[in-house]
């Protein structure tokens, strides 16, 4: 209580005292059992004899019957003999408590009307002196947790009147400005402390804000008197008062904050290992160089290179990607380029460059022997340098496309060119590699009908592992078109998948190699694995699938349960739900169980999971790419992992990379994975013997 508040409610309690002649009066709260107010000669007694009386105060009150208390309502009182031995007590009324006043009378008679009306007239300066100490108790609280908001935000209060030069700062303004609360502040003084161009912004910003009444908000270096540069966001506000134009708001100490934002803008957007640019960064290096090109009427170059690691394609389960060999390319190949050059790292074994001012393939000879000549001296100077291959395909932009993403897709064709012909690993877009949609697509399908007879589409295996332990728990079996010059998987023939017919046969053929795959694979180890087999949209519409499946499967003395059959949301869209549901639970009801591919890139996964019965979801590898950097794609993962986990659904993670994913994946509660991590997809044999080596 303060000075002014503990005066008040004294004189009250010595003029009510003094009306009824009594030496002593007290205020005492029911509520707290604390004493509010006492006259000055009560205030005057020993601490534990004002004590003893407020014990017998709150005694006698608690004994007054219900319904008894109140205005005119006198109780007497037993208080020391120092105090004379009596006194009055009356409870009155006063929300929140009931506030008792309690006198020594001086041997006379007490009229309850006149004591209850002095003592309400008492009162009412006390409860305002109670009410005052109550509003400044809450003010120094919200002063105070004003103050600690300013501390932790680094944030300061300003206020301007419109026409002076003095602004008025809070003390933590003056704090982050680096001065001293000198009652000197001026506004020329305050521009003084921002850098130029800031200064002349700040200006302008005020200026314009007094003039037209608008807000502003600011952001740009401080540079304090003493100390380190910093950065401050500065918030303006107007509003017209009685006094005129008024400027106000906040300043913020945001350095950490930018610098934080800095770190994970970084983190976002490049490779982890290799400090490369990612993918994301490329694309938005990418749009930055096509818009100066047009600009300025000029070509660059899109390079996609691609690093095979040998090693890495043929060495056992578990062995993770050779970091050391992709750091070594990113270093050697980085120190031959130009500042002006973009260098990324796009996936696990895929790096890109865009090559500025480079308009043909003469322009281009030098800077690609630059990189042949790094990778060459690789090759032979690390350990295991002679396992890995280089494969180049580039596009020039504008000649073989005009926007991003055919321009990326060029490039890529042209790599997927390269990768083919390892006589010729640099291969430059050429417009006779896709010469007509359709023509292609006969020639593909023309094609594929002979390789069916010669049995060049095969599978090829790869694994799924229990992260925790390391262990095979799964194989997916994936489509490859093995020739006798190159191998394509899936991506490359996907006209072949989707034609009904041709891929319906492609899909009886597949099922019989894996079924006789996995009949060997069963007189080799009795270790259990399910293996995952993809269904097409045409082979799904087929009504004689799932009857040939398991008669399949039957014929080469395996189990239903030895299956997993794969589906994705293309196959079920569109597809009369009770048809197939019947279809997929006549299966179920035989043991083999089915998985929803590539979960989270369709609209209704959610629904589907819930409508099918489904055994095992596996999350797309898109929200494996980043994972490690991007907190939303985690969210979205651990999300997913706990619906699954709710309704008794197994999770698979696709497209596990690098170490740094499988411990994020890890760490979120997802067990099982599927990637390049642990293994390429690999030919039969080469899967027998990993597990050969892992038993």
């Amino acid at each position: 209580m303060d000075d002014l508040t503990a005066g008040m409610t004294m004189s009250a309690c010595n003029l009510f005292a003094m009306g009824f002649g009594a030496r002593h009066c007290a205020v005492v709260s029911l509520e707290t059992k604390r004493l509010e107010a006492m006259s000055s000669a009560f205030a005057q007694l020993a601490e534990s004899l004002r004590d003893e009386t407020l014990a017998a105060i709150l005694a006698a009150m608690a004994a007054t019957p219900a319904g008894e208390t109140g205005a005119g309502c006198l109780r007497p009182v037993a208080v020391a003999p120092e105090l004379g031995g009596r006194g009055l007590a009356m409870g009155l009324a006063q929300e929140p408590e009931l506030a008792v006043f309690v006198v020594e009378v001086a041997g006379m008679a007490i009229e309850p009307a006149r004591f209850s009306a002095a003592a309400e007239q008492a009162l009412t300066v006390i409860a305002s002196a109670i009410e005052s100490r109550v509003r400044q108790r809450d003010f120094n609280h919200m002063f105070r947790m004003l103050s600690y908001v300013e501390e932790v935000a680094e944030i300061g209060s300003w206020e301007l009147q419109v026409g002076t030069n003095r602004p008025t700062w809070s003390d933590k303004a003056y704090a982050i400005h680096g001065l001293e609360p000198d009652g000197e502040l001026t506004m020329e003084r305050l521009f003084a402390l921002f850098p130029s161009p800031a200064s002349e912004m700040l200006n302008l910003e005020f200026e314009r804000s007094a003039a037209e009444g608008t807000s502003f908000e600011v952001t740009c270096p401080l540079k304090p008197p003493a100390g380190k540069q910093r950065v401050v966001r500065i918030v303006g506000r107007c509003r017209d008062d009685v006094d005129g134009r008024r400027l106000y708001g906040t300043v913020q100490d945001v350095t950490q904050q930018m610098s934080a934002e800095r770190r994970l803008w970084w983190a976002a957007n490049h490779d982890p290992l290799t400090g490369l640019p990612n993918r994301l960064l490329l694309e938005d290096r990418l749009t930055v160089a096509m818009r100066m090109a047009r600009r300025e009427a000029r070509s660059f170059a899109l390079i996609l290179i691609e690093i095979a690691d040998i090693a890495r394609l043929t060495g056992p389960a578990g062995f993770a990607t050779s970091d050391k060999h992709m750091l070594g390319v990113a270093t050697r190949l980085s120190a031959v380029l130009r500042e002006s050059d973009t260098f990324a790292r796009i996936s696990m074994t895929e790096f890109a460059l865009i090559l500025a001012d480079i308009d043909d393939e003469n322009a281009l000879r030098p800077p690609m022997q630059r990189l042949r000549a790094q990778f060459a001296a690789m090759q032979k100077q690390e350990a295991g340098g002679d396992g890995m291959v280089m494969s180049v395909g580039i596009a020039f932009f504008p000649e073989h496309a005009d926007g991003q993403a055919e321009l990326m897709r060029a490039a890529e064709t042209a790599l997927v060119q390269a990768r083919r012909k390892l006589d010729q690993s640099v291969i430059i877009f050429n417009s006779h590699i896709t010469d007509g949609p359709t023509r292609r697509r006969a020639t593909i399908l023309m094609r594929a009908r002979e390789g069916l007879k010669k049995n060049e589409f095969v599978p090829y295996y790869q694994p799924q592992f229990d992260m925790n332990s390391g262990e095979v728990v799964g194989v997916e079996a994936l489509v490859r078109w093995r020739t006798p010059t190159l191998t394509l998987d899936a991506k490359d023939f996907a006209y072949v998948l989707e034609d009904h017919e041709i891929g319906s046969q492609l899909g009886h053929a597949m099922l019989d190699a894996v079924i006789a795959d996995i009949a060997e694979l069963r007189k080799i180890t009795d270790r259990p694995f399910r293996v995952s087999i993809n269904a097409s949209r045409s082979e799904v519409l087929r009504n004689d699938f799932l009857e040939t499946f398991l008669e399949k499967a039957h014929r080469g003395n395996l189990k239903p349960t030895d299956f997993i059959i794969e589906i994705t949301e293309d196959v079920i869209i569109g597809i009369d739900d009770q048809t197939l549901h019947d279809k997929i639970s006549y299966l179920v009801s035989s043991g083999v169980e089915f998985s929803l591919d590539d979960f989270g890139t369709g609209y209704a996964s959610l629904i589907h999971i819930t409508s099918f019965p489904i055994k095992e979801i596996k999350i797309d590898k898109q929200f494996t790419l980043g994972i490690e950097t991007d907190r939303r794609k985690r969210a979205i993962v651990r999300g997913v992992l706990q619906i699954a986990q709710s309704i008794g659904l197994d999770v698979i993670t696709e497209g596990v990379e690098t170490l740094a994913q499988q411990r994020v994946l890890r760490e979120i509660g997802c067990r099982y994975g599927q990637g390049y991590l642990f293994s390429y997809p690999v030919p039969f044999e080469q899967f027998a013997a990993m597990l050969d080596k892992t038993d």
